[in-house]
């Protein structure tokens, strides 16, 4: 059975992967290609937090995938401060943030299908996810895969 730490961190490098608007350096790639030769899969965290081209979507991506339990442990023993900031005369435009997250989800959402198979079994890394590790390109690959087009 795939760990959930491992599970969490491919649907997250796979999302950032998808995400970008061109490829990663050769030296990324091979460090990637590493990775799907001896599936030590945890090693993506480190590589897409290290990489500057991965790294605002691998953690956007992250955050996504943790608001559900982040959400549930919210309770009643803390209420909301509504007391409005009299300094602050600039307003948040939410609206963008929303469909990002949105996109980011419906990404997520479609990796999960993907990494669940067929026939629901969780044991173990589909082949189409271990064929975008091994590419020479993945993120051409994963595109072709999770066609996904990020909010300019």
């Amino acid at each position: 059975m795939m760990e959930p730490f491992t599970r969490l961190t491919l649907k997250a490098f796979l999302a950032a992967v998808c995400s970008l608007k061109e490829s990663l350096p050769e030296s990324v790639q091979e460090k990637i290609r590493t990775v799907g030769e001896t599936e030590e899969y945890d090693r993506l965290d480190a590589i897409a937090r290290n990489c500057p081209q991965l790294k605002p979507s691998y953690v956007e991506a992250r955050q996504a995938l943790n608001r559900p339990s982040q959400e549930r442990n919210k309770g009643g023993d803390f209420l909301p401060d509504e007391t409005p900031d009299p300094f602050n005369t600039e307003t948040d435009n939410l609206a963008r943030d929303i469909e990002e997250l949105k996109d980011m989800q419906e990404l997520l959402d479609r990796i999960e299908a993907e990494l669940r198979g067929r026939d629901g079994d969780e044991s173990e890394v589909p082949e189409t996810i271990k064929r975008v590790l091994g590419a020479e390109d993945c993120f051409a690959i994963a595109r072709q895969l999770f066609p996904y087009r990020p909010l300019a």
